[in-house]
């Protein structure tokens, strides 16, 4: 009787255990999972020196002042997409890491546009205001949330990213959020694609 009730105690042990250990590898994949899927860098790192999907490079650009864009279309430029959020705080001081190039950038071949992500704060007439307040001087959208994901190719919908595509269409940057490391290799990206003829 001993003896049965120890081999009971035994495999109970022993399954409790293997449990413990499967549990602990599926937790261990489950949190690198979520480590690739919220940490945008180890995403973009892959997709740089490609050429965006068919669907993004044909897509149309509509900005507020009227003017119409596709990634196809702008080969032969340096264009920055940023994506950003009226309501963001790292957006709003991500703004004059753009705002500083100028009409000499645009004559070397820079296209900058802004996409503001919509939402409910988002109306046209509050990212106008945006605009305004934040002496935007580059042509501005408004995207959704699907074809912001389209763009970053990945479901991180995180604001401010840029993306940074060469004269020949491939990304050469991808950057997320703001601070004074994002904007000294958002600029040393830029310059270096603006200096590639």
């Amino acid at each position: 009787m001993n003896a049965i009730y120890s081999l009971r105690r035994l495999v109970f042990i022993d399954g409790r255990r293997r449990l413990q250990l499967v549990l602990s590898g599926v937790a261990a994949v489950v949190c690198l999972i979520l480590v690739v899927q919220l940490i945008p860098g180890v995403e973009a790192k892959a997709k740089l020196g490609r050429l965006p999907k068919d669907s993004v490079a044909n897509n149309l650009i509509r900005t507020m002042d009227g003017q119409e864009f596709t990634l196809a279309g702008m080969r032969g430029k340096v264009v920055v997409l940023s994506f950003f959020a009226i309501w963001c705080g790292h957006s709003k001081r991500h703004i004059p890491s753009l705002t500083k190039y100028g009409p000499q950038d645009e004559s070397r071949g820079l296209q900058i546009i802004g996409q503001a992500v919509r939402d409910a704060e988002s109306t046209p007439d509050r990212v106008a205001q945006f605009i305004r307040d934040y002496k935007i001087n580059y042509p501005v959208g408004m995207v959704k949330d699907p074809v912001f994901s389209d763009y970053v190719d990945s479901r991180d919908v995180s604001v401010p990213q840029t993306l940074v595509y060469a004269r020949d269409g491939r990304l050469v940057g991808h950057f997320s959020g703001h601070d004074a490391n994002v904007d000294a290799e958002m600029s040393a990206t830029i310059q270096r694609a603006l200096n590639e003829r």
